[in-house]
């Protein structure tokens, strides 16, 4: 009788990721997006549905999710601190063209 290995589910860098995010390190956090893409889409091919260990898929999901949701607090801090500056600028503008 064969042992079929268990499908390992791919753990989401999640601390690399915020480093990288935060390191203003695109590059490396792309890559490590794109590792994970990977690593997720390999073990998604070799899935057996009937012998999964639903739970383990269910986490990563979760962190990903959680993820996500920091990202769109961080995409609406920067949007909120653009709008700022965009009414700094017009402000500016409006009193240089008073003095002159």
């Amino acid at each position: 009788m064969s042992v079929v290995a268990p499908i390992v589910v791919p753990r989401l860098p999640a601390v690399q990721l915020r480093d990288a995010i935060e390191a203003h390190d695109w590059l490396r956090a792309t890559e490590l997006l794109a590792e994970h893409q990977r690593e997720l889409a390999a073990a998604l091919a070799a899935l057996d549905p009937s012998t999964m260990v639903r739970e383990h898929w269910l986490d990563l999901l979760l962190a990903q999710r959680a993820m996500l949701g920091e990202l769109h607090t961080a995409r609406a801090k920067v949007v909120t601190a653009l709008a700022r500056l965009g009414e700094e600028h017009r402000g500016a503008r409006a009193w240089l063209r008073e003095l002159g």
